[in-house]
């Protein structure tokens, strides 16, 4: 039969045709793909593979490792002086402020000396005099004494004339050529002789400035030296109170108290100013028993107050008390701990912590890695990108840290810190972060 259609309604049947049947197959492909299971299987038509658990991890590390525990203290001077004057009188000038720094021997109060001083120039006059009168003395003396020392040498050649011509008339009179009143006369002169002799030597004996009996010039001289020193005494004293009316710093500090002004009236016993060193500062703090077998004199601590946030202090103990500290069961610890800036102040309260123990060249792992089993500790490590679970033994452990030994604890391992309730011994893990953050590589996450 002859087709009576126009040719262009054919073509236009045609193609809608063409249309529908290329939408129907389109719509069985999406309901197919729909379907169809994960991995592009069919439901009941194979197995998935299981999706990888993101974790962070980080790697096992060799170092050191300390615990340690901390305890409350006070912030005290190294050294601290209440300076005082044993002398009275106002107040001349006073140097510094509170809070300024001082050289040890730097002046800081001077008292009026006007007083002392003047009672130095009499003394002074009084030493001049005595001075001179014992010179006088000991003129005089030696004066005496060279006359006493000449009157003997005469009366002695005198005494040896007599005796030579008393011997003399003696042989003259055993050959006849004098007479017996020669000899008698003779006789008379040297008995004479020797009795002038013996009064030169007492006299001059009584004159010796060096013999055993002192005579009433020696006593003179003496006394006189007496004199002289007592005046140099008396001006010793009063140099040593002008001294003392300059008050000094004993030691390098600072003011930390000022108690007078100029005009002021200093007695003594009374606090003029109060020096304090604060370099090295002392931090005091109590140790109980239960912690003394961790501190010893040498030992390090780190101070740290809350006053002044992110700052860090490390000393030392310079001592320890062997007995307790009265009304408690502490034993006070003294730590040395520079202070250059002078920012830790007497009076503050201080965080101190001490190494309670230590642990060297051993393996370790973020305290968050540890896991906790019915069995005991353990961590999760990365191994061909699964987890595996491997039993720890723990050591020392901080905050942040923690020591683990252990069958298959190795240096560099990464050891799981972060991950999900749903991971298990053997899940396939995807590392996304270390510990100190970052994408890792594919090495570090197929290890």
């Amino acid at each position: 039969m002859h087709n009576s259609m126009p040719v262009s309604f054919r073509v236009f049947a045609a193609a809608l045709t063409a249309a529908a049947l290329t939408a129907a197959a389109v719509g069985q492909a999406g309901c197919a793909k729909k379907n169809a299971g994960p991995g592009g299987s069919q439901p009941g038509g194979g197995s998935q593979k299981a999706a990888a658990i993101p974790v962070t991890a980080a790697p096992i590390r060799k170092g050191n490792i300390s615990s340690r525990f901390s305890l409350t203290g006070t912030v005290s001077p190294a050294q601290q002086a209440n300076l005082s004057s044993v002398i009275s009188g106002p107040v001349q000038s006073v140097a510094g402020q509170i809070g300024d720094r001082v050289a040890a021997g730097q002046l800081l109060v001077k008292i009026d000396d006007s007083t002392l001083r003047a009672q130095l120039q009499q003394d002074e006059a009084a030493l001049a005099a005595a001075q001179a009168h014992l010179a006088q003395t000991q003129a005089s003396d030696v004066g005496a004494s060279a006359t006493s020392n000449a009157s003997l040498d005469s009366a002695r050649v005198a005494y040896q004339n007599a005796q030579s011509n008393l011997r003399r008339n003696q042989q003259l009179f055993a050959q006849g050529y004098v007479s017996q009143s020669a000899i008698d006369q003779a006789q008379q002169q040297a008995a004479t002789a020797q009795s002038q002799l013996r009064a030169a030597e007492v006299g001059a004996q009584n004159a010796n400035l060096n013999g055993n009996n002192p005579s009433a010039a020696q006593a003179e001289i003496r006394n006189a030296q007496a004199a002289v020193a007592q005046a140099q005494a008396g001006i010793t004293y009063v140099n040593a109170q002008i001294a003392q009316t300059s008050v000094a710093a004993p030691f390098s500090g600072v003011i930390t108290q000022r108690s007078v002004d100029p005009g002021s009236l200093a007695a003594p016993a009374t606090t003029l100013m109060q020096v304090s060193q604060l370099d090295p500062i002392f931090v005091n703090v109590g140790i109980p028993d239960t912690d003394l077998q961790y501190v010893r004199a040498g030992s390090g601590a780190t101070t740290t107050v809350d006053s002044l946030p992110g700052r860090t202090w490390h000393g030392h103990v310079t001592n320890l008390n062997a007995a307790t500290a009265q009304g408690t069961l502490s034993y006070l610890a003294r730590i040395a701990t520079p202070n250059q800036d002078l920012s830790l102040k007497a009076g503050m309260v201080a965080n101190v912590t001490f190494a309670q123990a230590t642990r060297r060249g051993v393996q370790l792992v973020p305290r968050g890695a540890v896991v906790q089993t019915d069995s005991g500790n353990a961590i999760y490590i990365v191994v061909n990108g699964k987890a595996k679970m491997v039993p720890v033994k723990l050591g020392v452990q901080t905050d942040n840290d923690a020591e683990v030994s252990g069958a298959g604890i190795r240096s560099g391992t990464l050891a799981i810190t972060q991950r999900p309730d749903s991971l298990q011994d053997g899940s396939a893990v995807s590392v996304v972060a270390s510990k100190e953050g970052g994408k890792l590589s594919s090495s570090q996450t197929s290890r």
